[in-house]
């Protein structure tokens, strides 16, 4: 593989002040200001308000033309997931899937037939009314992280973009988008369940009460999304290639050996956490005892993530794993790799298993240098055995 001389990055971004600034909306205490749709969803579950949408309704246009309850809610969001997919034709992409209840049978799949729970995040107002707030606030978050995310994956010459450090916005921008990852997943609506969370009351009207049991997760994101989203946006961030082709998974964020953990904050706050991007490109942010041994973790960076590691990486993310796995049609792990060992146990299903724990070491990779694009697409050449 060619490394090559890049144009040095950018300064890095200012500290953090306060949460991190997203679309105008109501202030919060400290000054700072909160996206629209995270203020409706608030409203809607903790005081059953109705904050008004586009066209005065608690729920934007899409929600509107399904009947409530009854739209196809993708856990992982499709504009993520086709990062890892293969262009098939317009709006087509096609992703290889494996269910964790039969891995030997991979197929095929678009990215809208992955990851579709009907109903998934509506839920019910405090006065009985269904509401879908919590989809719409995960709509904006999508749309703005998006852009950065193409800013990171799309440069014609680089593997790592030149225009690292993000900027501030562009920082904000995913930082919430991620906490979402974070929250949103069909695992930690099992762990909630698990703790047994306080349930609706019984006075709940019949029709909507369905909806009403999702609010004890959606609660808890909107409950936790500014204070996780700050957490991401105030910690160094590595950009890095991987030799090893990656995969991602139902729970696409990974934090490192506390992913089930009944303070969700205070393991992200003490943990490695992971975000595969596409197949060889991922972020990576160390915990504060790696920023401890080495000073160069303590702003953002560059890494590049080569031989056994890589394996490594794409087992924190399979242990994880809720239902399924995906990855590129052309990027296949499983043809140098294989799970070993047990994954994250799952209290809610009877696992009482050890937890598997990691730990990775690496060096920040050279700002001055960097990986042709090309290599995100293509493999070397395979290494003839010796004779």
């Amino acid at each position: 593989m060619k490394l090559a001389a890049a144009p040095l990055p950018r300064r890095q971004p200012s500290p953090l002040r306060g949460l991190p600034r997203l679309e105008e909306g109501p202030s919060t205490a400290g000054g700072s200001r909160l996206p629209k749709p995270f203020a409706l969803a608030r409203s809607s579950l903790f005081t059953g308000a109705q904050v008004p949408g586009r066209g005065g309704s608690p729920m934007g246009k899409a929600s509107q033309r399904k009947r409530a309850g009854g739209t196809r809610d993708h856990t992982v969001p499709q504009m993520y997931l086709r990062h890892f997919a293969q262009h098939r034709a317009r709006r087509q992409y096609e992703l290889r899937v494996r269910r964790i209840d039969k891995l030997d049978r991979p197929f095929p799949a678009m990215t809208a037939s992955i990851g579709a729970e009907v109903g998934f995040y509506w839920g019910a107002t405090l006065d009985g009314k269904a509401h879908h707030a919590c989809e719409e606030l995960f709509t904006l978050l999508e749309g703005q992280a998006e852009t950065v995310l193409k800013t990171i994956l799309d440069d014609r010459e680089w593997a790592l973009t030149p225009q690292w450090p993000l900027a501030s916005a562009q920082r904000s921008s995913l930082a919430w988008w991620m906490a979402a990852q974070v929250l949103r997943t069909t695992r930690q609506r099992k762990r909630l369940a698990h703790l047994h969370l306080p349930a609706e009351p019984d006075d709940v009207p019949e029709e909507i009460a369905h909806l009403a049991a999702n609010n004890p997760h959606l609660r808890y994101i909107v409950g936790n999304i500014a204070a996780m989203a700050a957490s991401f946006y105030g910690r160094p961030w590595g950009l890095g290639f991987s030799d090893m082709c990656l995969l991602t998974s139902d729970v696409p964020v990974v934090i490192w050996n506390r992913p089930d953990e009944e303070d969700q904050l205070l393991a992200l706050a003490h943990s490695d956490v992971m975000l595969p991007l596409d197949p060889h490109r991922l972020l990576f942010l160390p915990s504060p005892r790696q920023r401890m041994r080495d000073p160069h973790k303590r702003a953002d960076h560059l890494l590049h993530v080569s031989g056994a590691i890589g394996m490594a990486l794409v087992d924190v993310a399979f242990d994880v794993a809720d239902e399924f796995v995906v990855y590129h049609p052309h990027h296949d792990p499983w043809e140098h790799w294989s799970p070993s060992g047990p994954r994250q146990p799952k209290p809610w299903v009877g696992e009482t298993h050890s937890a598997p724990e990691y730990l990775m070491e690496y060096p920040v990779f050279p700002a001055h240098l960097n990986i042709e694009h090309r290599w995100t697409k293509e493999h070397p050449p395979r290494r003839k055995a010796a004779s």
